[in-house]
């Protein structure tokens, strides 16, 4: 278990739209270095989503060249910068791992399709007939080769092949064959290449995906136990985040450090905050339990997180999400209060939060067309908001930024809300400051109870002979919840009394009793 991170938060950046450094219109990672100060207010650890060269039809998760930093994006000796920088301030810095699938213009690829056999002939996964059976998302007449190859995602992201967790044709490989093991090769080389830079690891991108037919993610697990105790040779440290959503899988049985609690796989995450229409990037309908009309249920949720935390207590951690760059904004029709709300929730959760860049000032989503294969993601991805200046502070340029900025920028960004002390930014940064403080609010080691998980949410955090009380109201209406405490750590719109807590609407408080 890695105890470096257990008191970490994780801030996720859209290297496209985080800050233009050179005013072309796009951020790049010198953009990124330049913010980091800015970063380590609210985060320990920057996930930044990939740079690699893509021909940017999926924003980049269609890589062409894993050795290559993308242009637009900067240079090896960028990420050598960022990473010293970084590590100065104490920050660690993770890398987009993309290797279920690669572009379908990578070399590797390209050989592939060719009729006559090669090194990389069994790279990816092919039917042995264009007019076989294949009851897999597979593409047809595209290639030299006679046969179809299966798709991860879209139709120009070809599944590299890590094999099946069962052979049902004759043209597929079992995961344990040894064909498979030039792919273990090279994702530990990709891994070890970019640690020698300084990265500290790598969130795995559909981390349950690389074996097929895996029901219950076993045979993936054992592929990523073998290819982190590799690297853990050299660099025992190295941070490891799935995209799972199963956390009693990812972290217990597959060695990852962390697992995100996403919309995916069970629904208490969507029931606490991604119910209405136009909140998740699937359909939905129905209330969330953060919002001020408080008709929503937060039981499935912990139902959920507990369970899963019981798991891998031992093993590693949970992570909690505003946001990512696959959803809509945290922010869809929630006020500042609402969203104070939330903060106060993840951030006192035994987790490793994170936060999606631009969350922590309440970006708005943007209803935008597709824009890299974004579709509906795409009004997630704007520019952040930096001041109420010029293209919001983003870029100097005085030519079309690669995505538009939000028009409320004037009133939404850093700068005029650093201004305010009674500002989303100012009190999502006072709650990291405290929770820093306060190992009751590390991810481990310490104990959790749920009190309530009703209106109010009420649970207790305890370190030793150190406990903090935490009661969260997003809704409209009035709540007391008695208790005793001895010191007020942070509230909103409550009344803290002797023996007892008024909460307003939209209310928090964090007590050390």
């Amino acid at each position: 278990m890695n105890h470096s991170i257990r008191n970490s938060i994780i801030y996720n950046v859209y290297p496209t739209s985080f800050y233009d450094s050179n005013g072309d219109g796009i951020g790049d990672l010198q953009g990124i270095t330049e913010k980091l100060e800015y970063i380590n207010t609210v985060a320990d650890i920057v996930w930044i989503n990939p740079v690699f060269k893509s021909p940017f039809r999926d924003g980049g998760y269609d890589i062409e060249d894993y050795f290559t930093i993308d242009e637009k994006f900067g240079t090896m000796d960028d990420v050598k910068h960022l990473t010293e920088k970084a590590h100065a301030l104490g920050l660690k810095v993770l890398f987009d791992l993309v290797v279920g699938h690669t572009s379908d213009q990578h070399p590797w690829f390209l050989k592939s399709q060719e009729h006559d056999k090669n090194e990389y002939t069994d790279y990816y996964i092919w039917s042995d007939d264009v007019f076989g059976y294949c009851p897999y998302d597979r593409i047809s007449g595209n290639s030299e080769r006679n046969g179809n190859y299966l798709v991860n995602f879209f139709s120009f992201q070809p599944s590299l092949n890590f094999g099946f967790a069962r052979k049902t044709q004759p043209w597929q490989h079992a995961y344990t064959d040894p064909a498979c093991e030039h792919i273990h090769d090279v994702v530990t080389h990709i891994i070890e290449h970019y640690m020698a830079l300084g990265i500290d690891g790598f969130r795995v991108d559909l981390a349950n995906s690389i074996v097929k037919d895996d029901v219950d993610g076993q045979c993936s697990c054992e592929v990523w136990r073998k290819i982190f105790g590799r690297v853990r040779e050299t660099y025992p440290e190295a941070i490891f985040v799935s995209e799972w959503g199963q956390p009693r899988f990812a972290v217990k049985n597959g060695d990852f450090d962390i697992d995100f609690l996403t919309h995916c796989f069970d629904d208490g995450y969507n029931n606490l905050f991604r119910k209405e229409p136009g909140t998740n990037v699937f359909k939905s309908e129905g209330n969330s339990f953060f919002r001020k009309e408080g008709l929503g249920e937060a039981t499935s949720f912990f139902d959920y997180f507990l369970s899963n935390l019981e798991e891998v207590k031992d093993k590693g951690y949970i992570s909690v999400v505003t946001g990512n760059h696959d959803l809509p904004r945290i922010s869809v029709g929630r006020t500042p209060d609402e969203l104070k709300t939330v903060f106060a929730f993840i951030l006192a959760l035994p987790c490793v939060p994170l936060v999606y860049y631009g969350d922590e000032i309440g970006m708005p989503y943007s209803d935008l067309k597709n824009k890299d294969g974004g579709y509906c993601r795409t009004g997630s991805r704007t520019p952040m908001q930096w001041t109420d200046g010029k293209h919001a502070g983003f870029s100097d340029t005085d030519g079309d930024l690669y995505l538009p900025i939000h028009p409320n920028y004037q009133t939404v960004n850093v700068d005029t809300q650093m201004q305010d002390s009674n500002s989303l930014i100012c009190e999502v940064q006072k709650l990291v400051s405290i929770k820093r403080d306060h190992p009751e609010l590390f991810a481990c080691g310490n104990t959790f109870e749920l009190v309530s998980d009703t209106y109010p949410l009420v649970f207790k955090r305890t370190d030793r002979e150190h406990t903090v009380f935490c009661a969260v109201n997003p809704s409209d209406r009035e709540y007391t919840v008695n208790t005793t405490h001895k010191t007020v750590l942070a509230y909103c719109h409550a009344a803290v009394e002797s023996d007892r807590v008024v909460l307003g609407a939209q209310s928090y408080v964090w007590l050390e009793v």
